[in-house]
């Protein structure tokens, strides 16, 4: 079996999105004779902070027949330390923007170093280990697939974008300094994909921008979901329309829209529940939206990260879950979309990002893309018409559509690119 060697930051048993892709690949691979060989560091069981302090930072290697995890420990920096001290909080940024600039200069400057000298033992005790991939975020992972290429000028490099770096949108936005170590790490990019054979990323408009910068080729693996979720049955026992908006939330996502077309709802008799699980967003930018929900506090709801298993239950609790499109970004499947659409619950995408999101939901047929507000405000009340006559809302998934978007089926393209690269 052709062996591939995979680093890669974030992986379970941590609560990071981030791992989920990689972590299908150890679950898949093997099925079309790869087998995979993960470097990743110690974590916590659902750990959703990445500076915790472990239970267990042991050297641990887990092997199967279908991977071989080799969990590195977790150096717990000074800066780490800070972080749990607010009071502190002046001298942790210096040490962020330290190692942000550093990190472009001396791979030994970065935290987890030692997946290198693991990574390099590894392919030394091992011929057949003859590809290996680094997974960023964290992009600066990809400076050890850079020094592990220059070692072993005959195993073939792989980065993996599972975003665009340096060439994503939302540069625009940052403030001066941040705008100055973009351009560091533009020159940082350059550089470490230089001798890269070929990289892949999560979908066919990223794969040509980053070609456009680093003048490397790529091949697109999409993100997807693992298994459909037979959850539709189960629905809350209130006639109250509970909708659920699921992430991150980022600046470029006029998440105003929906809330207003509730607020009016709400404010003209219809009983809607709208919660925001595990939204990271700004501070100001929840001032606004508290702003706008001011009074009707019972009807919005702002609830922590949590593990994957209790977001599943509020999930199959819920009747709509909500997509925001990407203002002026292009090529973006966020990985909730996938999750959504695993859930068996429709989705509701507002404002449309007229790309990619609405192109998988109309030709899956898994959920609702109004055009305006009109739209919008006509679909939720139909929706909360149907939840107090009890029924449900109405839509049929065309599951052979997106069968080509589960991990499994992405997996398998992958393992087709690992085999034609030796």
């Amino acid at each position: 079996m052709q062996k591939v060697l995979i680093i890669s930051y974030f992986f379970p048993p941590s609560n990071f999105v981030g791992g989920e892709r990689t972590y299908a690949w150890a679950q898949h691979l093997s099925e079309s004779g790869v087998y995979p060989i993960i470097i990743t560091r110690n974590w916590n069981e659902n750990q959703k902070d990445l500076v915790d302090k472990l239970d267990s930072n042991e050297y641990s290697i887990e092997k199967t027949d279908k991977y071989e995890i080799h969990r590195i420990p977790y150096k717990r920096s000074l800066r780490d330390r800070f972080s749990k001290y607010k009071w502190l909080g002046i001298f942790q940024k210096t040490l962020t923007l330290k190692e942000l600039i550093f990190s472009n200069f001396f791979i030994k400057s970065l935290p987890y170093y030692n997946f290198y000298s693991v990574a390099q033992k590894l392919i030394e005790a091992d011929l057949d280990i003859k590809v290996v991939i680094t997974s960023g975020r964290p992009f600066q992972s990809f400076s050890i697939g850079h020094a592990l290429k220059k070692k072993f000028p005959s195993v073939k490099w792989v980065p993996d974008y599972r975003d665009e770096w340096t060439t994503h949108k939302h540069v625009e936005a940052y403030s001066f300094i941040n705008r100055w170590i973009n351009r560091l790490e533009r020159r940082s990019e350059l550089k470490w994909t230089a001798n890269a054979d070929f990289f892949i990323s999560v979908s066919d408009n990223w794969v040509q921008s980053i070609e456009s910068l680093t003048n490397i080729k790529g091949k697109t693996i999409h993100n997807g979901y693992n298994k459909l979720i037979k959850s539709a049955e189960k629905t809350s026992n209130s006639h109250r329309l509970v909708i659920t908006y699921a992430g991150s939330l980022y600046e470029s996502q006029n998440i105003q829209l929906i809330i207003d077309s509730c607020v009016l709802l709400i404010n003209t008799g219809n009983d809607i529940l709208f919660q925001f699980i595990g939204t990271n967003v700004s501070i100001q930018r929840l001032k606004q939206i508290k702003e706008k929900i001011k009074g009707l506090e019972n009807h919005f709801t702002f609830i922590d990260r949590m593990p994957k298993d209790q977001l599943e239950e509020y999930i199959a609790l819920s009747d709509i879950l909500m997509l925001t499109g990407f203002d002026k970004i292009k090529g973006w499947y966020p990985v909730k979309l996938f999750e959504y659409y695993a859930s068996s619950k429709p989705i509701l995408l507002y404002p449309t990002d007229n790309d990619v999101m609405e192109e998988f939901i109309v030709k899956s047929n898994s959920g609702f893309v109004p055009k305006d507000k009109s739209e919008c405000i006509e679909l939720l009340q139909i929706f909360v018409k149907n939840k107090i006559e009890g029924k449900e809302i109405e839509y049929n998934p065309n599951h052979e559509y997106a069968k080509q978007f589960s991990r499994e089926e992405q997996t398998k393209k992958l393992a087709h690119l690992i085999k034609n690269i030796i």
